[in-house]
């Protein structure tokens, strides 16, 4: 049967330039130049002399994915399908979904965003933006003025690698929810979007960004934890077809998902953030979630791609979720006030200049397939070798789009 795979969009938005003048080595530098300013001169006064800086940017080749799987010959010889080769396609097409995800985390990296306190009275800079058909038009608007304050709507110099990739030189990656929100504004016209197609994923152009759909975008959210939470209490995390459940306890015990109360709250914070972080370990403050599968994945392959990071200042954490789309959360602490903020659950909608990230891809998704030598069957190897970066001139040309997401419902 078909298997449904998320597709890339990244190849249509980033630069990959260095790739090809990176022929050895693991690292590309690029510095950037100090700022010039222009003074008042006064005939017969000495005017100040400005030292002239440069500092080194790198981007390092490090990033190493593996999709590894056992063949055995006794079945492959039995089987009337190509087991070998579908999988194989099946594994080239999740490593370079990784990339995407990785590339659309960059959200993080961009100087300007699209917040409620942008399109909303008195709304929140740190808050998602109720998106809407009525206001969806209004974010573009904003989109456009923040890269214009940024002198990159008609820059000077356009750098060569900054050259447009098909009809636009803009680009805008958005989710199925923004769409449909663009369609129903354009009335239900999807020819408002014009007629161009050509990448996977381009759905035309609107405001003159050529637009991608992807289910790959970043996400993120703020757990609010004041108070220490009591023994049985949990946190849930729904994706891939299953929930992940976190369970706070007084004694550690031996169930998956199980963290250390501890002495505060700052500490079950921690060890909370420790054990989604690294969810195959256990240890004294965690026990590692489970290998077994529910709708073809575990609960440690639901966590792959989310960081958390604690904060004993806001007595909140945070978790970053890269190449999810959205993610359901929800907990059921006593206290009322210790939850996952409505607002700050945030899918990242990525607009800018094309070329912004650059990414090098010392090796592009490859199969290799090793015998085994105590086993008549053979390990199929597809891997990766990738660096990527938002330079200090990309950051300028990003703008992070924060969508709310706490009513939408079915995650990736």
């Amino acid at each position: 049967q078909v298997t449904h795979h998320k597709v890339d969009v990244f190849r249509a938005i980033c630069n990959f330039e260095e790739a090809e003048n990176l022929k050895e080595g693991d690292t590309v530098n690029r510095p950037y130049r100090s700022k010039m300013v222009g003074q008042t001169y006064t005939r017969g006064t000495a005017f100040t002399v400005r030292d002239l800086t440069k500092t080194n940017e790198q981007l390092a080749v490090n990033v190493a994915k593996v999709a590894p799987f056992y063949v055995d010959d006794l079945d492959a010889l039995q089987s009337q399908h190509n087991d070998m080769n579908d999988f194989a396609d099946d594994s080239v097409v999740v490593l370079g979904n990784i990339i995407d995800g990785d590339v659309l985390g960059e959200y993080d990296q961009a100087d300007s965003a699209v917040t409620e306190a942008d399109i909303t009275a008195g709304g929140a800079a740190a808050n998602g933006i109720t998106l809407t058909a009525a206001n969806v038009q209004k974010v573009f608007t904003k989109i456009r003025l923040k890269l214009g304050r940024a002198n990159v709507i008609n820059p000077r110099p356009i750098p060569k690698r900054m050259v447009s990739r098909g009809s636009k030189r803009f680009f805008g990656v958005i989710s199925y929810d923004f769409e449909a929100a663009l369609i129903e504004m354009l009335a239900a016209k999807d020819t408002g979007l014009g007629d161009e197609t050509g990448l996977s994923a381009h759905i035309g152009h609107y405001f003159n960004f050529d637009l991608y759909t992807s289910n790959s975008l970043g996400w993120s959210g703020v757990l609010s934890m004041v108070t220490q939470p009591t023994d049985g209490e949990t946190v849930t995390i729904q994706r891939l077809g299953g929930t992940v459940t976190f369970t706070a306890k007084t004694t550690l015990g031996s169930t998956a998902g199980n963290f250390l109360i501890g002495g505060s709250a700052d500490v079950a914070r921690a060890n909370l953030a420790g054990l989604m972080n690294a969810p195959t370990v256990t240890d004294s403050n965690g026990v590692a979630l489970a290998t077994s599968l529910t709708a073809g994945y575990s609960n440690q392959d639901r966590m792959i791609g989310i960081v958390a990071t604690n904060d004993n200042t806001a007595d909140t954490l945070t978790i970053k979720a890269e190449g999810v789309g959205f993610l359901i959360v929800a907990e059921t602490f006593t206290d009322a006030t210790d939850t996952w903020t409505a607002a700050k659950q945030i899918q990242h909608c990525l607009f800018g200049v094309k070329g912004a990230i650059e990414v090098v891809i010392q090796k592009q998704p490859n199969v290799e397939v090793k015998e085994v030598p105590d086993k008549i069957g053979k390990n199929v190897v597809p891997w990766t070798l990738y660096g990527l970066k938002t330079f200090t001139e990309g950051k300028a040309m990003l703008v992070d789009v924060k969508i709310r997401t706490d009513a939408y419902t079915t995650p990736n």
